[in-house]
Formats: structure tokens, sequence, C-alpha cells
């Protein structure tokens, strides 16, 4: 049985999705920022950004969030 609540379903902009499927297949801020084209510095913004919307304090949270989306397979 899943869990998808539409009370706690924030508005993630779209380079927070892009963002957030790549931290959830495994690339590092420097990584990210590379791919991107912007500073690893952006990406740690956007990254704290998107915890704080979903209220996460953890990667394995965010990989969890990124699966229940079909962001990520």
């Amino acid at each position: 049985m899943e869990n998808t609540t539409k009370v706690n379903d924030p508005k993630l902009t779209t380079r927070e999705i892009e963002i957030l499927q790549l931290i959830a297949t495994g690339y590092s801020n420097t990584n990210i920022g590379t791919v991107l084209n912007i500073s690893p510095r952006t990406v740690s913004a956007h990254r704290n950004n998107i915890r704080r919307k979903l209220h996460v304090n953890n990667i394995a949270g965010l990989v969890r969030y990124a699966l229940l989306k079909n962001l990520i397979q």
C-alpha cells in the first residue's frame, strides 16, 4: 500500500526535479553542477530547498520520494 497524500505534495520547480533525479541516481553536487552547468554551491541551495519542501533530512528520503513519483526507475 502506497502512502501518497495530496496534503503534503509540494510543488518542485523543473530545476529542482532535475537535481532530485541526479541526486537519486548518485551524483554529487560537483557532478550535478557540471552536468547542469551551474556551481556546486547553487546545487547545494537547490538541494536544501528540495529537502525543506519535502520535509526530508537524508538522501534515502529523497530517493524514496523520487521513486514514489516515478522520477527515477
